[in-house]
């Protein structure tokens, strides 16, 4: 009787134990699609956390924007003399969950600063800098679209003025 009742009681552990498995594994699916990076599901649709975008929250917010850019400046107060076109590089930033980028050669100065992309709203991403983020003095504003950076930016110096530009980056 004693062997029954421990067969019997081993064999309910590994059924349950092979049913929380089915279940946990089962638990991030949303019809047919994985939700990834974190995303639940909630009415067969992925809710993504946040620096995710996507139908299976497959996107980092900052991805589209990574890449080479040609990039002109406009509409400097005071007037900035010098060449005002040049290439930048954006690349993604390993900190913030994937949601913050660099740019090299900010404003063609041999700097790099760093910015926080924020959510999507209507394919349109905000992109923030302040010095803060370790950003040398420039506050900038501005979003990503379709391949397009367009940032309005204020830099401070020691010593000197600095000077508010328009920025336009475009994807090569």
């Amino acid at each position: 009787m004693k062997a029954i009742r421990h067969i019997l009681i081993t064999t309910l552990i590994i059924l349950c134990a092979i049913g929380s498995v089915l279940y946990t594994s089962c638990t991030n699916k949303c019809g047919s699609t994985t939700c990834q990076n974190g995303g639940t599901c909630a009415n067969n649709v992925c809710v993504c956390p946040t620096g995710y975008s996507g139908n299976s929250c497959e996107t980092g917010w900052s991805d589209g924007s990574i890449g080479t850019y040609n990039c002109s400046r406009a509409s400097c107060v005071p007037a900035v003399t010098g060449g005002n076109a040049w290439v930048s590089s954006v690349t993604k930033s390993s900190v913030n969950g994937g949601y913050m980028i660099n740019i090299s050669n900010f404003d063609n100065s041999n700097t790099t600063i760093s910015g926080k992309i924020d959510s999507a709203i209507g394919g349109v991403n905000k992109i923030i800098v302040s010095p803060a983020a370790g950003s040398n003095g420039i506050n900038a504003s501005g979003t990503y679209s379709n391949g397009v950076i367009t940032l309005h930016f204020t830099t401070s110096s020691v010593g000197g003025p600095g000077y508010t530009c328009d920025m336009t980056m475009k994807k090569q």
